[in-house]
């Protein structure tokens, strides 16, 4: 199986974002997992006004760091995965100017497929008003020739009984 190219920068810039939008997620839902779990502490000496439970927020906390430790080495792989930046405002200048052209390219590129896809369509509709018509005229000459068939037999029936 041949290697697969490296994915173009707009997808790794849209992985980091997602990256980085689990990894604050994470922080704001075990901060307050953590203010929710804390054992209370006293203050100035003063009793506990209740028992602490029989929790272990020391494990639950050093899971969460782990969890933690793993999505900011992913954020930190994909950042790595960036393509480096131009060395000088020359190559950037110049860079966007490709990046410029290339859209230029794909927007005439694009034009012409609308421009097919539109004279197709219209190719499409003309072929089937034609169709509607003539299944339209068949319908109205078959009912002309059902009624004349039912006059023909009203006549012949009437015909036939005097």
């Amino acid at each position: 199986m041949a290697a697969q190219p490296p994915p173009p920068p707009a997808d790794l810039v849209s992985a980091l974002q997602e990256q980085l939008g689990r990894v604050n997620a994470m922080l704001f839902n075990y901060i307050g997992a953590l203010q929710r779990d804390a054992p209370p502490s006293a203050v100035k000496g003063e009793p506990l006004a209740a028992q602490p439970k029989a929790y272990d927020v020391q494990a639950q906390s050093e899971l969460m760091a782990r969890d933690l430790t793993t999505a900011l080495q992913e954020v930190e792989s994909s950042i790595l995965r960036l393509p480096p930046m131009p060395a000088s405002e020359a190559e950037e200048v110049a860079q966007a100017v490709v990046l410029m052209q290339q859209n230029a390219d794909a927007s005439a590129e694009l034009a012409a497929e609308l421009a097919a896809a539109r004279a197709k369509l219209a190719r499409l509709q003309d072929a089937h008003g034609a169709l509607a018509e003539a299944a339209l005229c068949h319908r109205a000459a078959a009912a002309a020739a059902a009624a004349a068939d039912k006059a023909a037999a009203a006549a012949a029936a009437g015909k036939g009984g005097t």
